[in-house]
């Protein structure tokens, strides 16, 4: 059986991880899978989740936890196990990392959002949150993206500013700015992309101010968390979710719904994107991800080929 750790799995290039994300979207269009429902527990503010899922050659199931008090103790918020399996003898193949590969299967999702859902013209983007996802839909952000100007914002100026060195490394010509408030971030930006697991909107606006911009949801995966305030998805032209899931797994869906039923005739699955483009020039975009475990699988199965490939990771008796 093979073993990646972070770093090989690091070793990947980012077109590889996002086509991955572009075919869970075609099979999802084709429904040739089997994804049983998101099993999630918590204990207190502490959640477990489990994420099963089959098609095709191979079968997999992420195990994650997310404890947001863990940063206090200088460890990462979100851990996991990633195991993929043969679905013909159920065999299992790899082990993997499964913070990196959530940190990478859902930094390519938002980096999805952003090519579907936004003009190609765009100079200006925020993102909100310096954290592991933060890094991530910021890298994917601009794999995708010709950004002239990055506008972040943190309550932790240090991550923000540590965040800010790291893209620095890779990304080049741009000016990054650290914002002193959300609201700030969200005025001067053309694209807004939360990553925080925030139980209150991060700012307050009137919907006037939230026209022609397009906002991605990255970080609320649970009814009592919300990122962005009602006004944001009441301004919205329309409404994309990854999975029909969101609807009742994320405040930032959840909670506006309650208040107007209305706003449910806006909510399409993204995968509708695949077959006809919606984007409208100036249009007012809402994008809710909770992810799901096809992500998982259409990932790690890429990552298990081509470590396969390249003679990337270690073999270890099972």
């Amino acid at each position: 059986m093979l073993f990646l750790n972070k770093s090989e799995i690091q070793k990947l290039g980012q077109n590889i991880i996002q086509t991955s994300i572009e075919k869970a979207y075609e099979i999802m269009l084709s429904k040739d899978y089997h994804m049983p429902d998101r099993m999630h527990t918590s204990d207190g503010q502490n959640s477990l989740l489990l994420m099963p899922c089959f098609s095709g050659q191979y079968f997999s199931t992420k195990l994650v936890s997310v404890f947001p008090e863990a940063v206090k103790h200088g460890q990462s918020v979100v851990n996991g196990v990633m195991v993929l399996f043969d679905n013909i003898s159920g065999q299992p193949l790899a082990i993997m990392d499964g913070a990196a590969i959530t940190a990478q299967r859902t930094g390519a999702v938002g980096g999805l959002g952003v090519k579907f859902l936004t003009s190609e013209k765009i100079k200006t983007a925020g993102i909100l949150g310096a954290g592991v996802q933060g890094f991530s839909q910021a890298r994917y952000l601009l794999f995708n993206r010709r950004i002239e100007t990055l506008y972040l914002y943190d309550v932790n100026l240090e991550m923000a500013g540590k965040m800010i060195e790291k893209l620095k490394q890779e990304f080049f010509g741009i000016d990054y700015v650290i914002t002193k408030t959300a609201a700030e971030l969200v005025e001067k930006s053309r694209l807004i992309i939360a990553a925080t697991i925030s139980h209150t909107p991060l700012f307050n606006a009137e919907s006037g101010a939230l026209r022609g911009k397009t906002f991605i949801s990255i970080g609320s995966y649970r009814p009592d968390m919300q990122e962005f305030p009602d006004s944001v998805i009441e301004a919205a032209d329309a409404v994309f979710v990854d999975t029909l899931f969101a609807v009742d797994e994320s405040g930032d869906i959840a909670t506006p719904l309650k208040k107007q039923a209305a706003i449910r005739e806006k909510i399409k699955e993204f995968s509708s994107l695949f077959e006809k483009n919606t984007y409208v020039e100036n249009s007012t975009i809402f994008f809710k991800s909770v992810g799901m475990g096809l992500f998982d699988l259409t990932v790690s199965s890429a990552i298990y080929d081509m470590a396969l490939k390249k003679k990337i990771g270690q073999i270890i008796d099972f």
